[in-house]
């Protein structure tokens, strides 16, 4: 009894963790980072992963420190547009490369006001106004009480002030590269928001937009393959390694795909061989995570472990038995 009561304790933990991991694709492996230090950097000179961490903080902590220099109420001429333009673009800027670093370098309270104010004087700014989605959005979450409601209304609001301005940016005439990095951003965040809100076609296919115009968006890669696994494994296989075959491995969900894949082989295909092939490959991919990014324990992760340790008793059974 105690051993059932424990398995199904066990199940459930994984089933929560499965249920967060869908809605939070975006954020769920950022609970938290690492300080970071110059000593930390060199030792990952060539990883990319380690230079969007470097990037994002550079450029939040600089957007925080000239927004919050700026002490006028108002912003009425050019120089005041010239001097907040670059606290706008950082932030915009750090939001795509890592978001991890907004909590630490929150702008001032002020500071959706005074876009809105940029705005006026300079409404091409793409950048800035993609500055401004950001302000509202975070802001208006850092407000949320625990209620439900407001928060299901909240994630609905932003659902509907980012397709907007999506659109609007796709719409744009410019060709620039900012305008297909926002555009990128803004179909990944969109496929978080839709993931969150239980809407599986819609998350799949921002996803897809998004890496279609970014194809170092491994992210919304990652989180197409995610959305295929119970609906259609073959896809999943094929797009997990697709992944694998394009990220580095220091990508912050390399070592999840493998247990992923893992997952799939012995979920769908019974295929106990694969499973422990992918298995191995997941627990060599930890070692090589990279320090700014903890390992997190997802569904993929337990579910894997829970069904090696299945396996293994299975084994000793047996082999008692013979």
């Amino acid at each position: 009894m105690t051993s059932r009561m424990a398995e199904f304790s066990q199940f459930k933990r994984i089933l929560e963790t499965c249920v967060q991991q869908n809605h939070d694709p975006a954020m769920v492996y950022q609970r938290w980072h690492a300080d970071i230090t110059n000593e930390m950097i060199s030792a990952f000179r060539n990883s990319p992963t380690a230079l969007k961490y470097k990037t994002a903080h550079e450029m939040f902590k600089k957007g925080q420190s000239i927004l919050c220099r700026y002490t006028k109420p108002k912003v009425d001429t050019d120089d005041d547009c010239d001097f907040l333009q670059s606290g706008f673009h950082s932030y915009a800027k750090g939001e795509m490369s890592d978001n991890i670093w907004y909590g630490e370098f929150k702008p001032p309270k002020n500071a959706t006001d005074l876009v809105d104010q940029y705005l006026q004087h300079r409404p091409d700014d793409v950048l800035s106004e993609y500055c401004k989605t950001i302000f509202a959005y975070r802001s208006e979450l850092d407000e949320q009480n625990e209620s439900a409601l407001s928060k299901f209304k909240h994630l609905h609001i932003a659902i509907r002030t980012t397709e907007v301005f999506a659109m609007k940016v796709r719409e744009a005439t410019t060709t620039s590269d900012i305008k297909h990095q926002i555009l990128s951003k803004l179909y990944n965040t969109l496929g978080s928001f839709y993931a969150i809100t239980d809407q599986g076609f819609r998350a799949v296919d921002s996803f897809q937009k998004a890496y279609d115009i970014d194809n170092n968006d491994y992210d919304s890669l990652f989180g197409v393959a995610w959305w295929q696994k119970g609906e259609n494994p073959d896809e999943a296989i094929n797009l997990f390694n697709k992944y694998l075959d394009v990220a580095p491995e220091c990508d912050k969900k390399y070592y999840d795909a493998f247990y992923s894949l893992a997952v799939v082989y012995l979920t769908s295909k019974r295929d106990k061989p694969k499973f422990q092939e992918y298995y191995n490959k997941a627990l060599d991919a930890e070692k090589k995570q990279l320090p700014f990014y903890p390992l997190y324990d997802t569904s993929s992760r337990q579910c894997a472990n829970m069904m090696m340790e299945v396996c293994n008793n299975m084994f000793m059974r047996k082999q008692l038995h013979n």
